[in-house]
Formats: structure tokens, sequence, C-alpha cells
């Protein structure tokens, strides 16, 4: 074998590299960033990397967009500047962030505003991709976006991304999450079923509401009867607390959120209603740490699943930039934990 000496006098170029291992430049272009549709001997490409890692070359960035007509970055617009304290939003940047780092891409920000500057980032050619993040508002930026012919994905957020070429949508699966929960309720023998979901929030909880709502007509020939409950936090106590005090009882809770179980599960002690025996208790949360040992009743927990979500879209959005076929709306279930 014969050894490579580094250059300590300057730097390494490509051309440096194609003379030590006797191929082009082209050559050792392809071994260093295998395009998606090339072919290249594998005893060849891993012969051209050893060289390239002993003689410490370096690839020069300006040189690798030309050849590849590549940015290397890819956009994430956020709905607004606030959005960064958001702890879903992180999970699935890091998903995104960590996924995206294997494949030698950088994730750049951008924030929607009136003057749309996320708009440059495309038009300027800085990105080879938008990710749009959304939960509250309409999807406007994303047609606006989506219109430019580049690769953009929906995130967290349903779209009908059908008649768009280069577009895919990823979210939470809404649906098998209320599947799963009704099912379970109906299979206990529970009938009087309450649905504690802020639907007016985000568009995220609208569809798990829509899906409660679809779910829940299967079984009313059965009896069951499903009352949904708009929790705003300050006021939760009461209206749990005047459910009670005009009779109602359930022995199905679904509540989505953390921060108001332990008030539903105090009241219905109250009323002598115990948790686990009368009634059987799921909760929807976006915080993967969270545990069902934290807490001194039984229940089943479903975790929105941030960092896969954001995994998921780097991999479609990977797909989509190489022209390979992709899948436009991915679902990914929530985490089930139970106790």
């Amino acid at each position: 074998m014969t050894n490579i000496k580094k250059s300590n006098s300057k730097a390494v170029s490509r051309g440096d590299v194609a003379r030590a291992a006797g191929v082009s430049a082209t050559t050792v272009t392809h071994a260093l960033n295998p395009p998606a549709n090339v072919r290249m001997n594998s005893e060849t490409k891993e012969r051209v990397c050893r060289i390239a890692r002993e003689m410490g070359y370096r690839p020069n960035f300006f040189g690798r967009s030309l050849v590849t007509g590549k940015s290397f970055a890819i956009g994430f617009l956020q709905p607004e500047y606030e959005a960064l304290f958001l702890e879903f939003y992180q999970h699935m940047a890091y998903g995104l962030a960590s996924s995206m780092a294997k494949d030698d891409y950088n994730l750049l920000m951008a924030f929607k505003d009136e003057r749309k500057n996320y708009l440059k980032l495309v038009r300027q050619g800085r990105v080879d991709g938008m990710i749009v993040l959304q939960s509250k508002s309409t999807a406007d930026d994303l047609k606006e976006i989506a219109a430019t012919g580049i690769p953009t994905i929906m995130l967290n957020q349903p779209y009908d991304c059908i008649r768009l070429e280069n577009c895919a949508n990823i979210i939470s699966d809404h649906q098998k999450l209320a599947n799963d929960i009704m099912e379970e309720f109906i299979k206990r023998k529970r009938k009087n079923i309450l649905c504690a979901n802020d639907y007016n929030f985000c568009v995220p909880n609208l569809c798990v509401f829509d899906a409660f709502q679809l779910k829940s007509k299967e079984f009313i020939k059965d009896g069951v009867k499903v009352v949904h409950l708009l929790p705003p936090e300050e006021n939760f106590e009461k209206q749990i607390s005047n459910l009670f005090e005009s009779g109602q009882r359930f022995d199905g809770i679904y509540i989505d959120g953390e921060e108001l179980v332990e008030a539903y599960v105090r009241i219905a002690h109250k009323y002598g209603m115990e948790c686990g025996k009368d009634y059987d208790l799921h909760i929807s949360s976006v915080k993967p740490e969270l545990s069902p040992s934290v807490f001194d009743f039984p229940l089943t927990m479903h975790i929105q699943q941030g960092e896969k979500m954001g995994s998921r879209a780097w991999e479609t959005m990977n797909k989509i930039i190489n022209k390979e076929e992709f899948n436009k709306q991915i679902k990914i279930p929530y985490q089930l934990n139970k106790r």
C-alpha cells in the first residue's frame, strides 16, 4: 500500500487527490459526494475517500456548490419568533437538524413576517428546500413557497399536497389516537365519555376534536355518549364541578394536556369517583420526557413524537431533492405509555 503524505505547505485540492488516486477530478467529486443518479465502483470510491483522508483534503464549499448546484441548506419557516420557546417545536427542530447533519446539510431558520423575507431565501437560491412549521395560521405561506417549485414540506398541520409536485405533509396521526382511545373505552365497557380538548387553540387540536367526533359516531347505536368540553385552564375546575353537580358521571376520560389531569382526578375523588376503578383516564401530551410514573393514579399516556416528525420530514425532503419516490403524507403515531 502506498503511503500518501499530507501537504503542510498548502491546502490539498481536488486535483491533487485525483492525481494521487489516478482518477479524474469528477470521479473524486462523485466519490466524496455521491449524486443520486451516478453509479460508482465501490472499490474506487473507497480508495478515493481513503486517499483524500490521508492527504487531509477538505472540500471547498463554493466549488462543491457550483458542481452540485446545491446550497446544502434547508429553510425552516416558523410562524413567529416566539415559536423558538415552544418545547414541541424544539423537538421537531432537533429531529430535523440531527438527521440532516448525517447528509452534510444545515438548517436555516426563517420566520413568517409581513415582508415575507423567507421568500428571498428561495428566490436567491440560498436553500434547497423549505420546511414550513405551522399550527395556528393559514397555509398561504406554504402555497407561495410551493408555487416556486422548490421542494416543500408542511410540518405539523394537515395540507393537501396531491396537486403539488414537490410537496409533502408530515403530521401526528390524530385519527389513530382517537380510534385507539375510543376502542379501548368500548373494550372496557365505558359508555359515558368526556373529551376535554381546546380545539380553538391550534389546528392540530381541532384535528383531534374532529377525529373523536368522527369515531364516536360509530358507537352511538351502542348507547355510547360523548361529551366534548372546551377547557379554558382558568375555568376548568369550575366546569368539571358543574358537570358533577348536575349529576353527570363519566367512566371514560380523555384530556389533551397534562396540566389539567390532577385537577380532574381531585374533583372526581370529591364526588366519589376513583381513577382506575370508576373511570379510565387517557391523556395526550407533547412532552416526550413525561412518564405515567409521575402521577399517583393509573392512566394511559399518548405522546406526540416531535423528534420523529422532524427526522421523517428530512428523510422525505432528501428524497424530493434527489428526485426519488416519496409519500405525499406521512402520519406519525403517538407513543403509548401506560401505567
